[in-house]
């Protein structure tokens, strides 16, 4: 057990799960959260600390054999400007880095994204190319090199580097709550098709892979995170269907229809009229995202859920079973 254990970004989705996850098993003495925005909720045995991951951070709150648990990004694209990514997910990365070499830390967990390889049909494994197309993964890449540098200057360190897939779960807003929100209003198509592969994993199952990996004997590890099956767009919405008995969808709708469809509220976003419609997001649609938990199944990490199980859990967990 580490003494001390300190989440970068304990504010967001994942922070939260985290910390959760960290006090229940009782991994650390102590446990510090340090985020610019306030925490959802607070639990008992966690230190709140407020402050901007691109400053310099205190070095008083960490302590030698600590173990970092750097999470802040900005994650969802389209959504922020281009410039804006760099600044969080790279500067960002660089404090944290500075505060672990500063203050003497054992071990970071480092959480990065399956955008780092592009969109393709073919499977990605850890050993796939990389190939990040747009400004969120191409900053989560360069994080990446700047955390194995802080490796790599001490070998007793430990990197643990996740690439996630979709996360989903209580408090996401994100894919899967658009979806549901669509599904639940009948205002959901497929783009062009309905067999597209859209590797995704449970929130709860990634945090629990985070200590999963930190308890391996490897100082050095990468590992992709989504369930192993390679569920489809259809196969996800069937399983919102059998959950929370959503209408099915309306059908398979042509991609250019759903572009031009997509213009006006591009433009009202422009003006202030926040919206999440946008192309970018069509296009993830019908893209495969195929993302292949390599290490973790070789390693004997289990799931411990799997898609429908894993919905069940994050609806009893929101508030009149909204999926929020």
């Amino acid at each position: 057990m580490s003494e001390l254990g300190i989440v970068m970004g304990g504010s967001g989705f994942i922070g939260g799960h985290l910390l959760k996850h960290l006090v229940s098993t009782r991994r650390h003495r102590r446990l510090i959260s340090i985020d610019i925005a306030p925490p959802p909720e607070r639990l008992e045995g966690v230190d709140y600390v407020t402050a901007d991951l691109c400053d310099e951070l205190d070095p008083g709150l960490g302590a030698t054999g600590s173990v970092v648990y750097s999470l802040a990004a900005h994650r969802n694209y389209p959504g922020h400007p281009d410039q804006d990514y760099y600044v969080n997910n790279v500067v960002s990365s660089q404090r944290i880095i500075d505060f672990a070499e500063t203050t003497g830390a054992q071990a970071i967990v480092f959480t990065s994204t399956m955008s780092v390889y592009g969109p393709g049909e073919e499977p990605k494994t850890e050993k796939s190319a990389l190939n990040p197309v747009n400004p969120y993964g191409a900053s989560k890449m360069i994080a990446e090199t700047l955390h194995r540098g802080w490796r790599e200057r001490d070998a007793t360190r430990k990197l643990v580097i996740c690439r996630p897939a979709v996360i989903f779960g209580y408090r996401d807003d994100g894919n899967y709550t658009r979806l549901a929100r669509a599904l639940q209003k009948r205002m959901f198509v497929y783009a062009g098709r309905s067999d597209t592969v859209k590797s995704a994993g449970y929130v709860g199952d990634l945090v629990e892979s985070f200590t999963f990996a930190l308890d391996h004997g490897k100082n050095d590890i990468l590992y992709n995170f989504a369930y192993p099956y390679p569920y489809t767009i259809k196969e996800i919405v069937e399983a919102f269907e059998q959950v929370a008995g959503f209408s099915r969808p309306w059908g398979v709708m042509p991609v250019a229809m759903l572009n031009a469809a997509a213009i006006p509220f591009e433009a009202a976003n422009a003006l202030g009229f926040r919206n999440s419609i946008h192309r970018q997001r069509i296009r993830k649609l019908y893209e495969d995202t195929h993302i292949v938990p390599e290490w973790l199944t070789q390693n004997g990490f289990v799931f411990s859920t799997d898609l429908p199980a894993a919905l069940r859990r994050w609806r009893e967990e929101s508030p009149g079973g909204r999926f929020v």
